[in-house]
């Protein structure tokens, strides 16, 4: 199964965690890694926390900013190890699909997860009266 660490800025880690553990119950092999100010500290966390959950079929590091301090701290852990991935942008829907497809290999599990994230952003619009009328056959 592979390992989940979830890091970004201030509350944004635990916040995510707390969200989707109302929709899946309690999640195991995952480690929050929050960022407050201390690279050195997040740094040495995140190296903890990828070992703690490294069962051998690999790491993705969610994190909140791509190009942000934890994505770049967790970017030079990932570039260290062969089974390490770092996703940044990380948003529920993409957080959600990972936690039930974690039986996946590595890569199809980045691809994976990645699609969801990006496909699950929409905005809302109201239909006219006339694109209502056309989508009811009317």
């Amino acid at each position: 199964m592979i390992g989940l660490v979830l890091t970004g800025h201030g509350a944004f880690p635990n916040g995510m965690l707390e969200s989707i553990q109302l929709i899946t119950g309690e999640i195991d092999q995952i480690k929050v890694i929050p960022f407050e100010n201390d690279q050195n500290k997040l740094h040495e966390e995140l190296e903890k926390a990828i070992e703690e959950v490294d069962n051998g079929d690999g790491v993705v590091c969610f994190t909140d900013l791509a190009g942000g301090t934890p994505f770049n701290v967790s970017s030079k852990l990932a570039a260290e190890r062969e089974n390490v991935r770092v996703i940044g942008g990380t948003n529920s829907p993409m957080l959600l699909s990972a936690v039930f497809q974690r039986e996946s290999d590595l890569n199809s599990f980045v691809e994976l997860v990645l699609a969801e994230g990006k496909n699950n952003i929409k905005e809302f619009k109201m239909k006219t009266v006339k694109e209502q009328e056309t989508n009811d056959g009317i």
